[in-house]
């Protein structure tokens, strides 16, 4: 199957994590198999988050914040407030995303007759905004991460990575679920980050799509 890489901001935030996780340990006694034992997270993953090779779940950055005595977002910037006053934006930057409400069966997702509106959002250059569509969430199903009326913004792919976020049409419904994507075996799993909530097993006898992968969220307050 194909495989598309991280984002820049991706990339930037593992690089961010794996040096704050480093920094953290270093001002104890602790070792990262203390970190294992006292977690619950498994061997593999704590070295992976270490080494900046994956990013943690939002379950994950609350242990290891109750592990460090720590807030979260001293370990992962996603959950630090927003600022007051933001840095002014490069209006040339700015491009309009198609805000997708129900995806009709057989019609290309940004379809006129499947847009909503439009949300003027900034994007780098890197990325082909023609490939962008967005969605208001509903639900508290992935919270602490993604909050009820966020906008998450989703570029147009078959296929994600294990533990990203995917938007997926789930049974011929007509509307996107967000959640995150592992595959096992000849199943996909869609694992919510609110532990009240199931998965969703998708397999022969409950088929799903992959529309594609979020890239950026915003949040309106």
């Amino acid at each position: 199957m194909p495989r598309y890489g991280l984002t820049p901001q991706e990339k930037e935030l593992k690089r961010i994590i794996s040096t704050k996780l480093n920094e953290l340990l270093a001002k104890t006694s602790y070792r990262k198999a203390d970190v294992v034992r006292q977690t619950g997270i498994s061997e593999s993953t704590v070295y992976d988050y270490f080494g900046g090779k994956t990013l943690p779940s939002p379950e994950n950055i609350e242990k290891l914040a109750r592990f460090f005595h720590v807030s979260k977002e001293e370990i992962d910037p996603r959950f630090a407030s927003l600022p007051e006053n933001l840095a002014p934006v490069d209006q040339s930057k700015l491009v309009k995303i198609p805000l997708i409400g129900h995806i009709a069966c057989g019609e290309p997702i940004i379809a006129d007759q499947n847009i909503e509106g439009y949300i003027t959002e900034y994007f780098p250059e890197s990325v082909d905004p023609d490939s962008i569509f967005a969605l208001k969430c509903e639900g508290d199903s992935m919270e602490p991460y993604i909050l009820d009326g966020d906008i998450a913004y989703i570029r147009q792919q078959p296929e994600v990575e294990d533990g990203e976020i995917a938007a997926v049409l789930v049974d011929g419904d007509t509307k996107a679920t967000l959640k995150r994507v592992k595959r096992v075996g000849d199943q996909v799993i869609l694992t919510p980050d609110n532990p009240r909530f199931s998965p969703i097993v998708l397999d022969a006898d409950h088929p799903g799509k992959i529309i594609g992968k979020m890239i950026k969220m915003s949040r309106f307050q």
